[in-house]
């Protein structure tokens, strides 16, 4: 199923060269586009583009990916980005206690419209919508449609051939989610939320009101390492910088990603260490202003940035494990169609991109 889509890209790109679509109501030119009909975006296919991010307010940055920008550039860019997915403006209400995305969405309408598939309510932690089998396909929705919606800003992936992108984003997706879920949690407990876990949108699980068996097992898991993965972000008392570089350094760490080209990894190897360079540019400033109430010397403020660096570039080895359990649980979800979990959409993502990792 899922490399028939990326067959698929190819395909289009041999058929529709310099060819533009705008798709309108009751006019769809494309079989595949028939899901969007009622939308007024133009989706550029002569060219392919995979993540439209005009369309989702948000614009790409114009330089070369390997041109090392000042760090307050880059966080002018993604903090906004951030806010963005977050819908920290939104106050369209919560999502429905349950229920699927209409029209059993796939990877095409999660690339394209990611809007499309969960209503944009705000990511913060609270406890509003108790997790069960009931309610787990509408947070899965939301939390996938901030995922594909934030890659649509990174305008790194622009670089990348269709097949590279596309096995990016399905095969890290697991883990760049979870890492969220990780800050979500972190913020929630310097809240005094120490018994609760925070998917975000309001989803949560309060182990005293949980009341379903397997429910409870995925949770209490995720919880339990998740707060193994939490502890070297309070050691360092992580800001919404740090994390907003770790998520991108995450999501270029293509080391245990079977399957991408050559020139693949090596792009991605040199964007996430381009992000690791911003990291470390940050923490030296934040560290050289602390130093001048401190007294610090020269010595001093490379071994408390050292050790920051350290404890944050900890973060994806754990959240690694976390995003590998997180698919593996919802994998076998899938499968047994708990929640209603079987949809074309996670499939693709949970098992399908199994068979892609491995090829």
């Amino acid at each position: 199923m899922l490399e028939e889509f990326i067959f698929g890209i190819k395909e289009e790109q041999d058929v529709e060269k310099n060819t533009e679509i705008e798709t309108k109501p009751k006019e769809v030119i494309d079989q595949r586009m028939t899901l969007f009909a009622n939308h007024s975006f133009q989706v550029s296919q002569g060219n392919c583009v995979r993540f439209p991010s005009n369309q989702f307010g948000y614009g790409l940055s114009n330089y070369s990916p390997y041109f090392l920008q000042d760090f307050t550039q880059v966080l002018n860019r993604y903090m906004q980005l951030e806010a963005y997915c977050d819908a920290v403006d939104d106050l369209s209400g919560p999502l429905p206690k349950s229920g699927k995305a209409p029209n059993e969405p796939d990877l095409f309408q999660a690339l394209f419209f990611p809007k499309s598939i969960a209503p944009r309510t705000p990511m913060k932690p609270v406890a509003s919508t108790q997790m069960t089998e009931q309610t787990l396909s509408a947070m899965w929705f939301r939390l996938v449609a901030h995922y594909f919606e934030w890659l649509a800003g990174i305008s790194e992936l622009q670089y990348l051939n269709d097949q590279d992108k596309l096995r990016l984003a399905v095969c890290q997706l697991c883990k760049v989610i979870c890492f969220s879920v990780v800050y979500a949690n972190y913020g929630s407990k310097k809240d005094g939320n120490q018994d609760l876990l925070f998917f975000g949108s309001g989803f949560y699980w309060d182990p005293a009101r949980g009341n379903d068996q397997l429910m409870n097992d995925y949770c209490q898991e995720m919880k339990r390492i998740i707060n193994q993965v939490i502890r070297p972000v309070e050691k360092v008392s992580m800001t919404k910088e740090e994390f907003v570089l770790v998520k991108l350094i995450l999501l270029f760490d293509c080391t245990n990603l079977m399957g991408m080209s050559y020139e693949g990894l090596e792009f991605t190897r040199s964007m996430c260490n381009k992000y690791r360079m911003t990291l470390l540019n940050y923490v030296t400033y934040g560290m050289e202003e602390i130093s001048d109430s401190e007294g610090w010397s020269e010595d001093e403020i490379k071994i408390q940035t050292i050790e920051r660096m350290r404890n944050l570039l900890d973060l994806p080895i754990g959240v690694e494990k976390l995003g590998k359990l997180d698919d593996d649980s919802l994998a076998e979800m899938v499968q047994s169609n708990y929640g209603g979990m079987r949809g074309t959409l996670q499939q693709q993502i949970h098992t399908e991109s199994k068979k892609m990792r491995n090829h």
